[in-house]
């Protein structure tokens, strides 16, 4: 038996879809004779409300403290949302990526799509990103910031704080809260490694053999290719930045986007497959050079 008994420990947050992730993997080890627990770790993003991640220093918020768990050993595995993320990776650590199942955004209203909203609708969503995809097709909606988990988005949705509010479709179909009839999926390039999850892990860690088992190779290539163009356009949470890269009819495809924080008017937006000379890095860096031809 693996661990000689002992129970391998996942960090994760306490959100109901951080935990739903959790227990993925957890059931993923049981496959290969591996016992785990999970222990919930708060961090300074979950403390943080309605404010802008970009305002309290970014994406680094949900991920610090489970990080400095497996430093100190506490944990042996931490499992994250990939978006949650920086792209600057820390080389102490390694990581897996998971099948993604989707990666797009849906609106969510109760007053129909994006096109069919009122006038002024109010839109609650701290992204930069969505701000700017939404705005490029609706100049007249009204964005409100709204921060929280899942369950805290949709219940200000239902009573009223906002009309319409954007999420990840992942987190909505994991949680089996998806519902067609007022949940749209959004034409916008969607969020580097969104829908992807990601087993970090110690460079050192005796059983990563098996973390590595669990992983699909093309989500990595996608993910690594979107996370690649983030980095080289040296952008953060702090941009409205996209990236979202897949396979069509085996050939590597990818579509980016480049938003600018003083003029939600401009946005910037590039697509392309690779031929034969090209791999998934160079799709990214190709991307991100196109992009910086036009700053």
């Amino acid at each position: 038996m693996l661990f000689l008994g002992k129970r391998i420990k996942i960090g994760t947050r306490g959100s109901k879809l951080a935990l739903w992730q959790a227990n993925l993997v957890k059931n993923k080890l049981r496959l290969f004779g591996i016992n785990a627990e999970i222990v919930v770790i708060k961090t300074k993003g979950d403390l943080i409300k309605d404010k802008p991640l970009y305002s309290f220093g970014g994406k680094g918020l949900f991920i610090k403290e489970i990080e400095n768990k497996l430093l100190q050993k506490e944990i042996n595995i931490a499992v994250h949302s990939l978006k949650d993320m920086s792209v600057f990776d820390n080389s102490a650590f390694e990581y897996v990526f998971l099948k993604r199942d989707t990666h797009k955004d849906v609106l969510i209203s109760h007053k129909g799509n994006l096109f069919d909203l009122p006038k002024g609708t109010r839109i609650g969503t701290t992204s930069l990103r969505r701000r700017s995809e939404i705005y490029k097709k609706r100049e007249d909606l009204k964005f409100v910031d709204l921060r929280g988990n899942l369950d805290t988005r949709l219940k200000k949705l239902e009573d009223g704080e906002v009309d319409a509010i954007v999420v990840s479709k992942a987190g909505l179909l994991r949680l089996g809260l998806f519902n067609e009839h007022y949940m749209y999926d959004l034409d916008i390039v969607s969020s580097a490694g969104q829908g992807v999850i990601s087993v970090e892990f110690l460079k050192d860690f005796e059983f990563k053999e098996y973390m590595y088992a669990m992983e699909d190779r093309q989500t990595r290539d996608c993910a690594e290719a979107e996370r690649a163009y983030v980095k080289a356009l040296n952008a953060s949470c702090n941009y409205p930045i996209g990236a979202y890269a897949h396979y069509k009819n085996g050939r590597f495809c990818m579509s980016v986007m480049y938003g600018f924080v003083n003029d939600i008017k401009r946005i910037l937006h590039y697509s392309l497959c690779a031929d034969d000379t090209l791999n998934s890095k160079e799709v990214a860096d190709k991307a991100a050079a196109y992009i910086k031809s036009k700053l």
